[in-house]
């Protein structure tokens, strides 16, 4: 636990670290052609390997067991090289229509896209594939190292070459493709390959291509339309606000995003693993194992939100350059609508776990619609903000209908006492820092530094409060 704790602070320190250079050498409009980039590549990941990938994830510890592990592996590697083409003959014939404004050269958006598909896909299977299989010390210092080399690159070729999208992404890319070369070598190190069923090695039979696809089809349209509720707005906003609200809006939204996302990574590195492990052992655990996983990642999420809505000026001084300084009333919406997209993740596991992933598709086609919708409505209304609140209103809809779905299947949802010590640690929090804001004000780096030094504190305590009796459970098993 301390290693992966370690390794996950370090993770995010570097992803903040990484959005203040961004904001620092880019300029709001250079910022939203980096947000384009990112989302067009979330598409193609999303809808042709997350299903993939998720497969993998359940199915990984079987596969090492029978020694086939490393056999399925490369076959998902040519996939990827698949999945590559397609984006390539893709996004010119987008770019010719017109309908989106890229603004950087088509060649460079090809290049830039299908290589992050290919090698950043390997690097995110191979690396945190180290931590299924208990190596999780190999697993945080390679996912550190590839933000810390992302970071280097990106940095460097901005500096050396040109302060524009294209050589920030390519940065990012270039220490990505490095560590995933690393990272492979030593993942297929530690794979056996003596199967012990001999049919396996004569490659992918019907009926493995059968559960393939019955798992993976209704992931892929679920994660289309996640991708259509979560960043389709980025569009939108660009077409009707321009780049540079664009881009201010991604650079507030992503300091929610960065800290939910280090606050999910540490959480989901400790706890995931249990839970497809007890979830392989029969149908009677499959309910328990969720329970006990959305029981300690919930409460941990609503402590997570309510202290970045309470922290949102003094993070946006501290985390963006200074164009970017009026963004507060994003990193808020952020954090909700950020909060909404783990839940959803959480609720979604139920149908993972129980290897009935079609349940997924009536609920994100409804967050989809319904994000697209108010953005549409919403952005012309109130500016950028409002695609800050078409993304809340949207995610908490899923939230809702996940549950109504879903949470019978796994024993009803999480029980009510972990939700009530989840209220008197955030009503705890946000008296703490409204304590501090009274009594040391608002003026100064010192004084910004101390309240979110102090609120910080705070919210360790009350976070490990909250989680102590899971860490002991997980400790004894």
């Amino acid at each position: 636990m301390i290693v992966i704790v370690i390794g996950r602070v370090a993770q995010f320190l570097l992803s903040l670290a990484t959005l203040r250079a961004a904001t620092t050498f880019l300029s709001p409009e250079e910022m939203g052609k980096v947000s384009l980039v990112l989302t067009t590549i979330a598409f193609f990941a999303m809808f042709l390997v997350n299903p993939v990938g998720m497969f993998i994830n359940r199915r990984l510890h079987t596969w090492q067991v029978h020694g086939s592990a490393r056999m399925y592996l490369e076959r998902y590697t040519g996939y990827l090289g698949v999945v590559g083409i397609v984006a390539a003959i893709t996004l010119p014939l987008l770019e010719m229509t017109g309908w989106i404004n890229f603004g950087i050269p088509v060649v460079w958006l090809v290049a830039l896209v299908c290589g992050s598909l290919i090698f950043n896909t390997i690097n995110q299977t191979s690396i945190p594939s180290l931590n299924m299989l208990g190596d999780s010390r190999s697993f945080v210092v390679l996912s550190v190292a590839t933000l810390a080399a992302s970071f280097v690159c990106a940095v460097t070729l901005v500096r050396v070459e040109q302060a524009s999208a294209q050589y920030w992404v390519l940065g990012l890319l270039l220490g990505q493709t490095l560590l995933a070369i690393v990272g492979t070598k030593i993942f297929f190190a530690k794979l056996r390959c003596d199967a012990v069923q001999p049919v396996v090695a004569r490659g992918l039979q019907k009926r493995q291509l059968k559960v393939l696809f019955e798992f993976a089809w209704p992931v892929a349209f679920a994660a289309g339309l996640g991708w259509v509720q979560g960043q389709g707005y980025r569009y939108i906003l660009e077409s009707q606000l321009g780049l540079a609200q664009l881009g201010l809006f991604v650079a507030g939204y992503g300091i929610s995003a960065g800290m939910i996302a280090g606050f999910e990574s540490v959480l989901t590195a400790y706890f995931q693993p249990r839970l497809y492990r007890d979830a392989n052992k029969g149908h009677n655990e499959q309910a328990d194992a969720w329970q006990r996983y959305a029981s300690a990642v919930i409460p941990s999420l609503i402590l997570t939100t309510v202290l970045i809505m309470l922290l949102a000026p003094e993070l946006t001084r501290l985390l963006l350059g200074e164009r970017f300084q009026a963004a507060p009333s994003f990193v808020v919406w952020g954090a909700l609508a950020e909060a909404a997209r783990v839940l959803t993740g959480v609720y979604s596991l139920i149908a993972h776990v129980f290897m009935r992933t079609r349940w997924l598709v009536l609920p994100t086609a409804a967050g989809a619609a319904i994000a697209i919708i108010a953005c549409l409505l919403l952005i012309p209304q109130f500016g950028a903000i409002g695609a800050g609140i078409g993304l809340a209103i949207a995610g908490f809809v899923v939230v809702l209908l996940l549950h109504a779905l879903l949470a019978m299947r796994a024993g009803g949802g999480i029980a009510i006492r972990f939700l009530a010590k989840a209220a008197v640690a955030a009503v705890a929090l946000w008296l703490t820092v409204l304590a501090l804001h009274a009594a040391l004000g608002a003026e100064g780096w010192m004084t910004l530094v101390g309240v979110i030094i102090l609120a910080g504190t705070t919210y360790l305590g009350a976070l490990y409060w909250l989680l102590h009796e899971h860490l002991a459970d997980k400790a004894g098993t």
